[in-house]
């Protein structure tokens, strides 16, 4: 008695890639041609169907063994990654500016460096302080917030 046992996943037989993918593509031109669709897109759609659905099965196959749906699908799991922290990125740095914002400070307008009337009307010098720097220019300290 002879067992023939495999582990893991069974790989389709190269005729059977062959004949679903000669049907498939057709079936995909003949939809594009009548829909206005682009073969990509539709190809794009089989590919998020069949990833959602039935995993690890011929179509699956198929969609690797081309390296311009494989490009393509790797786009879409890139963009989808970006889209789902973009997200949260925004949140942290929106509450990181508004926690580091800078302030500006005003001095006094000390005429005694001025030696022209021009001089004297100049507003009084402005700084931007920020609240990360703890120095003695700066009023506002972070743990003040």
């Amino acid at each position: 008695m002879q067992f023939n046992f495999q582990f893991g996943n069974k790989k389709p037989d190269k005729r059977e890639i062959i004949k679903v993918s000669i049907i498939v593509s057709i079936l995909i031109s003949i939809i594009s041609a009548f829909s206005g669709i682009t073969e990509n897109k539709l190809w794009d759609l089989l590919d998020e169907f069949q990833r959602k659905y039935l995993p690890l099965g011929i179509l699956n196959e198929i969609i690797i063994q081309d390296p311009d749906k494989v490009n393509r699908r790797t786009e879409r799991d890139v963009d989808r990654a970006i889209d789902r922290v973009t997200k949260e990125y925004d949140r942290i740095i929106l509450e990181s500016d508004e926690k580091y914002k800078e302030q500006y400070t005003e001095e006094e307008n000390d005429e005694s460096l001025c030696y022209s009337e021009d001089c004297k009307k100049l507003a009084p010098p402005m700084r931007i302080c920020s609240p990360v720097f703890d120095g003695i220019d700066c009023p506002l300290k972070l743990e003040d917030k």
